[in-house]
Formats: structure tokens, sequence, C-alpha cells
């Protein structure tokens, strides 16, 4: 069902402290960054390949606070790549699986399109507790 690992998103209230010691301690090179406006994040990936560590914030505090729960910071989701985003969804929706997109500000019924790539996110209260990242690669 899952394909390969892609990263784990560790969400954090001082973006720019936590990337810094971040990259001090696990000696990471920026692999690369991402801001997505549209919906109050900033992004940045360190390592290379797949198992990249995403450190990331909410410019939102209406959607930061209540995600971080009064931690500075905190290991937020694990995200892997799909082949079939479609087919992946229909059957964790069969398992009551509910889905939102990464601000979680309500659900979401469609894949959303970052780039290229489509993806969707699983409520941690439906999947066990643990919020899942699911990304569909273009096609190749």
């Amino acid at each position: 069902m899952f394909g390969p690992f892609d990263h784990v998103g560790y969400l954090v209230r001082d973006f720019d402290a936590a990337l810094e010691q971040a990259q001090a301690l696990f000696a990471l090179p920026l692999a690369r960054r991402a801001d997505l406006p549209q919906f109050a994040i900033r992004a940045a990936f360190l390592g290379e390949g797949s198992g990249t560590l995403e450190i990331f914030t909410f410019d939102d505090p209406e959607v930061l606070d209540p995600r971080l729960d009064g931690a500075e910071r905190r290991i937020d989701h694990v995200a892997f790549r799909v082949d079939d985003l479609d087919a992946v969804v229909a059957l964790l929706r069969a398992g009551g699986a509910r889905f939102s997109g990464p601000d979680r500000r309500g659900e979401v019924s469609e894949p959303i399109a970052l780039g290229a790539n489509r993806a969707l996110w699983t409520l941690p209260e439906t999947t066990g507790g643990l919020a899942l990242q699911l990304i569909q690669l273009p096609a190749q």
C-alpha cells in the first residue's frame, strides 16, 4: 500500500532557530525550501534522498498553537510516497480514515496539488493517533 518513506515532519514554533539547530546537530545539508503561503507554511527539508527531515512552521498562530499544544516543537507527521494516491485513499477511507490538507483546517475529499505532486494528510484521530502524509509524484 505505502511506497518508500519520504520524510518526517517536525513542527516548530521558531523556524529559524530550529533549522539552525537541526543543521548543526545532525550535520544534514539543506536540500530544499518550500513556502506554501496558501497554508501559511514555511518549510525546509534537510538531507538527501528518501528519509529527509522536514522542519516547518505555520505563520498563523491559530493553526500553530493548537498543533504544538504548548510545546516548542514536536513530530507532526510521517510521509510516504504512493504510486496510486486515489487507491490508497479509498482503502484507508474504507477503514475509517479521514483526510485534510497540511493545516488541518477542515476535512478534504480530493488530493491537494503541491507543485507537480498530489498529497493528502490523514487526520491523526482517524489513523491511530499518527498523521500520515501521502504523496504521489508525477508520472515519469
